[in-house]
């Protein structure tokens, strides 16, 4: 199911498609996912030993994942200090947010260098409570925000973000512009296209059916099979298909629809030139403008894959477009019957603590993964490339030692306890965003059951 970003870019790009595997190769990495984390990671490669090959193995193609579905909020790291400093220390928690202040920076000076349509929109985003009993969520953020002195936080009532908005949903939030939107389906294109240009080989319509945990390993195709010195792994919610990642991970689908581009509406309703917003439920509803006038809103709380079968569970959006209207309808009535683009799902890889994993396979050292971005996949996947490129190039350096290199822990049961405690967890989690809504107090199995919950990126 292809999102309106990825039609967007394809129609930019002609979509012209790199060759098909046909026989057999050898490399220096071969990356398995040719989305942000693979193809970051292979311009970072080519970046520090240009004479390296490089192939990226894709089953579809580039940002046909999550890449080129994701809402597009490029978000600073800043939320997880505390929680880095607890598994490393407060110098090596400041160091990665800062790397992550640095990664918005570079996506935006990447994309400007090499005519990428990015399409940064700096007006920020409005943290949200629709419900009194969910707000204050983000005082959190905004203790991280003053202990280390970032700017560009500040508290926003319900009348400001009315006046500011046109929505009379909400009553009171944060106002965030340490961060930015993107268009997200233009920069995994983009970023394809000068992997190429930089001698990356690219192979589209080429799934990976078996991964040979071998010295050296390699990745087998229907027509031809990649040895490599290392394969990366970035798979994102599709590493549930690797028996070793697969316990590290819950992965869930969100809902998406995009209109029609509609400014004299915004116009009318008054959120025009304004942020991006989020609400404070567990299962976020949020919308964002593109800056061609279009609304795209997204429900959280879809599908959950049984297993692997996570193709599945994208076929189709778990609600229907009559219920995500519905849910627009709620905080901008006069834009709920607006014509629509395109909806689609896509899949969310949690982590238990909201933070990822990169590392190397407990099987096979020589196999590299990054994946459990819950969420916050834009900035993190850079900041991943670089840790990748250096366990690939066996550099020890502070990317190899920081918090995020870490074993796959066993988070997650295995199936079918996986699915049946998924289901009840996602209808605890619906029953307290309910709950909090009318005002009520969730019972003792419902708090039990949300102990049970994947942490998050955003402050809820």
């Amino acid at each position: 199911m292809t999102s309106v970003w990825l039609k967007d870019a394809l129609a930019a790009d002609g979509g012209a498609p790199a060759e098909t595997l046909d026989g057999d190769l050898r490399v220096d990495v071969a990356i398995v996912g040719g989305g942000y984390t693979g193809l970051w990671s292979a311009l970072e490669l080519k970046a520090r030993q240009p004479d390296l090959d490089v192939a990226v193995i894709e089953r579809d193609i580039c940002g046909a994942g999550a890449s080129g579905a994701n809402a597009g909020y490029a978000l600073p790291i800043w939320m997880q200090v505390d929680l880095l400093a607890s598994r490393s220390s407060q110098e090596e928690a400041i160091r990665l947010c800062r790397a992550g202040d640095a990664a918005l920076g570079e996506i935006e000076s990447f994309s400007a260098t090499h005519g990428i349509d990015t399409q940064i929109d700096r007006r920020g985003i409005l943290w949200g409570a629709t419900a009194q009993m969910q707000a204050g969520h983000w005082h959190h953020l905004l203790d991280a925000a003053e202990r280390h002195q970032l700017r560009g936080h500040r508290l926003v009532s319900a009348e400001e973000i009315t006046a500011r908005t046109g929505s009379r949903a909400h009553v009171a939030g944060v106002l965030d512009t340490s961060g930015y939107l993107i268009h997200p389906g233009h920069l995994v294109r983009g970023l394809r296209r000068i992997a190429l240009e930089r001698g990356v080989r690219i192979f589209e319509h080429t799934a990976m059916t078996a991964l040979r945990r071998g010295r050296p390993p390699a990745v087998v195709t229907p027509r031809g099979t990649v040895t490599a010195d290392k394969v990366v792994l970035a798979l994102y919610g599709w590493s549930l298909a690797i028996p070793e990642l697969r316990s590290a991970i819950m992965v869930i689908c969100t809902d998406a629809v995009m209109t029609q581009p509609i400014p004299e509406q915004l116009n009318a309703v008054g959120w025009n030139e304004t942020p991006a917003i989020m609400d404070s439920r567990i299962f976020v509803e949020a919308q964002r403008q593109t800056l061609d006038g279009r609304v795209m809103w997204t429900k959280a709380g879809g599908r959950m894959p049984f297993g692997s079968r996570l193709d599945a569970s994208l076929a189709q959006p778990h609600k229907d477009l009559g219920t995500m209207r519905g849910h627009l309808r709620a905080v901008f009535p006069e834009l709920a019957e607006m014509p629509i683009a395109g909806a689609w799902s896509g899949p969310i890889d949690r982590s238990k603590t909201g933070l990822p994993l990169f590392g190397r396979l407990p099987t096979c050292p020589d196999i590299l993964y990054g994946y459990g971005y819950s969420g916050a996949g834009i900035v993190l996947s850079r900041l991943g490339s670089h840790i990748l490129a250096s366990l690939a190039l066996e550099t020890a350096d502070a990317w190899t030692a920081c918090p995020l290199v870490r074993a796959p822990d066993r988070a997650f049961p295995p199936e079918p306890l996986r699915w049946i405690g998924g289901h009840m967890v996602h209808t605890a989690i619906a029953r307290k965003d309910r709950l909090d809504h009318e005002g009520r107090r969730s019972g003792p199995v419902t708090d039990f059951l949300l102990r049970f919950k994947p942490a998050s990126y955003k402050p809820t």
